[in-house]
């Protein structure tokens, strides 16, 4: 069986990068625009080519060498969170974060994987989506979607996302769609999970300071604020993993 190809944009702390890996699947590059969290990806992924801004990347240069391309795409202007009259209410897929989705689309154009992988919160559905499927019909792509929680796996928070997989209308594998899809064979029940492990209250005195409980390892506060930044906008890699194994039987 060849070895796939993978190359990751919005990549964060690497949630599809780490899960292409486990696949045995060949991390190329990845495109994180923040310095904190390539400096891990480059920890992590040694051999994977770092790009930052995604406006600046140019994927010409991997034309007909990706098998697939990865991404969730900014949330920011799409999430429920921003429904907000104080935050502007939610401007959807045109918004300046999440309208970073045509730099998406664009480098799918210029690189044309067999395969595309996409995350995003479940509001999208009703707050720009069509305008993903009508970029990807035009980029001759077929489309597939499910709403996955992190609980069907699991994990003990919710994390109710929606995730997408496109197929090149190239490729043999153009009428994988007419036999159902890949997302419907994906059984979180059969997923590997973590038991939800909860902290007894008891452990904690009621007088303690809350603010110190991190201070005696000696991580700083912006370290703390950078770690949960990173998971607060990662994805389950376990879902990522399971969409790849089911992409391996295909392409």
């Amino acid at each position: 069986m060849k070895t796939l190809t993978h190359i990751s944009l919005f990549t964060g702390i690497g949630g599809f990068d780490l899960a292409a890996q486990r696949a045995g699947i060949k991390n190329l590059a990845h495109c994180e625009a923040e310095d904190y969290k390539r400096e891990l990806l480059k920890l992590r992924f040694p051999n994977s080519k770092s790009f930052g801004l995604i406006e600046n990347f140019d994927g010409k240069q991997y034309a007909g060498k990706v098998n697939i391309i990865s991404g969730g795409f900014p949330c920011q202007d799409i999430s429920i969170a921003q429904t907000s009259k104080k935050y502007g209410g939610a401007q959807g897929i045109k918004g300046e974060r999440s309208g970073l989705w045509k730099h998406y689309a664009r480098l799918v154009g210029e690189i044309g994987p067999d395969a595309i992988i996409f995350e995003n919160s479940s509001m999208l559905l009703s707050r720009g989506f069509e305008h993903v499927l009508c970029d990807l019909s035009e980029l001759r792509y077929d489309c597939e979607w499910r709403l996955f929680y992190a609980t069907q796996f699991g994990f003990p928070h919710l994390r109710e996302r929606v995730y997408g997989v496109a197929y090149s209308q190239c490729g043999r594998w153009k009428d994988n769609l007419k036999k159902g899809g890949i997302l419907q064979k994906i059984f979180p029940k059969e997923a590997s999970g973590q038991i939800p492990v909860s902290i007894p209250l008891k452990r904690f005195n009621s007088q303690s300071d809350y603010s110190n409980v991190r201070m005696d390892d000696g991580f700083s506060f912006e370290l703390d604020k950078q770690r949960i930044h990173g998971l607060g906008n990662s994805i389950v890699p376990e879902i990522a993993f399971q969409i790849f194994n089911q992409l391996k039987v295909i392409l």
